[in-house]
């Protein structure tokens, strides 16, 4: 395989499909609890017979339809048809398409993210795109990540999930702590927004953060567990939840959201 780029001109068209539908979806639940609308199943759907397609040789995980998995494949994609599915059953822009892909140590290694109505700028929403060995693009260009020092400020703000406030003492951190809904758009935001400089998340599905990983590790963030280790895809392909919590961001950002984030009793 020597790119994914193909694959865009689908993520674009779900993407506007899930726009049209928003406003008339209908929210129901999963046994878990989590919410469901017949929007992620038709763009899981859809992805699925287009990846399938265009790349018979490779695994397909999904958040909507898990299939078996063979380890002897090179590559295998990770999809979230609708990552922020609550967010966008309320009619919020906080959700996106995300389409990762995993190497054969299962390493994220290329990723699609499509958020159709989030980002200033453009009147299509963003697209993340990084390629297989190639340079990351947001919405067709490159940029630049800013190099953070160890010292945060009052000024400097965080993405958190939405339970973090649950388990975790953040009155330390000086600045602000913010929550938009999409796992994949808050380790991504801090390509976007000037005031993000680092990202602290729930434990996700593999499907929450493998395109989100392969698009960070191309702009030069680092994605690990809080507690200093890299995460093990292998042990997210039967769908389970990762084993810690997440962050990313610069290292010296990430060490010093490891000073000051306390876990709760």
């Amino acid at each position: 395989m020597e790119s994914i780029e193909g694959l865009i001109p689908a993520v674009l068209a779900a993407g506007r499909m899930a726009v049209q539908e928003q406003k008339k979806v209908t929210r129901s639940y999963k046994d878990d609890g989590s919410i469901l609308t017949q929007v992620d199943k038709d763009v899981d759907q859809a992805l699925i017979e287009e990846i399938a397609s265009r790349f018979p040789e490779a695994n397909i995980i999904t958040e909507e339809s898990l299939r078996k998995f063979d380890k002897n494949r090179e590559f295998t994609f990770a999809v979230d048809p609708i990552d922020g599915t609550d967010s966008y059953s309320q009619g919020m822009p906080g959700w996106c398409i995300s389409v990762g892909l995993l190497d054969s140590q299962l390493m994220p290694v290329a990723g699609i993210v499509y958020a159709p109505k989030w980002g200033a700028g453009s009147d299509d929403g963003s697209m993340f795109f990084a390629d297989l060995g190639k340079t990351p693009l947001i919405n067709g260009e490159p940029v630049e990540v800013a190099n953070y020092k160890a010292e945060i400020s009052s000024a400097d703000q965080i993405m958190i999930g939405s339970k973090l406030h649950k388990r975790f003492d953040l009155s330390r951190f000086p600045g602000k702590c913010r929550n938009i809904g999409s796992t994949v758009l808050h380790i991504l935001a801090q390509l976007m927004h000037t005031g993000i400089i680092g990202t602290l998340l729930d434990q996700p599905h593999i499907w929450d953060i493998a395109a989100a990983h392969a698009i960070a590790r191309a702009h030069g963030l680092s994605v690990e567990y809080l507690n200093n280790g890299s995460i093990d895809y292998r042990e997210l392909l039967d769908g389970s939840t990762a084993r810690d919590y997440i962050l990313s961001g610069t290292e010296p950002v990430m060490a010093a959201i490891r000073r000051l984030a306390t876990p709760k009793p």
